[in-house]
């Protein structure tokens, strides 16, 4: 039959070896936490920067659109002054032609 030392030690190794399982019961959930918080943070920053790659082409064929439009919007402010000072200066010279026109048809007239 086992002394009572020798229960005493049964009993104080199966309390150690229960209290060595819960301390690595803890780490392991501990360090699962941490791997998971780390794919977590890495995740965030892999996506943080994707959608920014993202924004930043995004922001550049729109600002490629817009020189485009500015371009056709400059042609075409171009192209209405042109007009309208070839029409003004028409109008400026109407008098002009049709004095000119007067003159000429007074002179064949004299001939």
């Amino acid at each position: 039959m086992a002394t009572n030392v020798e229960k005493a030690n049964k009993a104080a190794e199966k309390l150690a070896e229960t209290t060595r399982d819960s301390y690595q019961t803890v780490v392991n959930h501990t360090v699962g936490l941490q791997e998971r918080n780390v794919r977590f943070a890495q995740g965030l920053v892999d996506d943080s920067i994707k959608e920014l790659r993202h924004q930043v082409e995004s922001n550049r064929a729109m600002t490629r659109d817009l020189v485009e439009h500015v371009e056709k919007q400059r042609e075409a402010y171009q192209t209405l002054v042109g007009q309208s000072l070839d029409a003004y200066m028409d109008l400026a010279y109407a008098p002009l032609s049709y004095y000119k026109e007067g003159l000429r048809a007074a002179g064949r007239v004299a001939r």
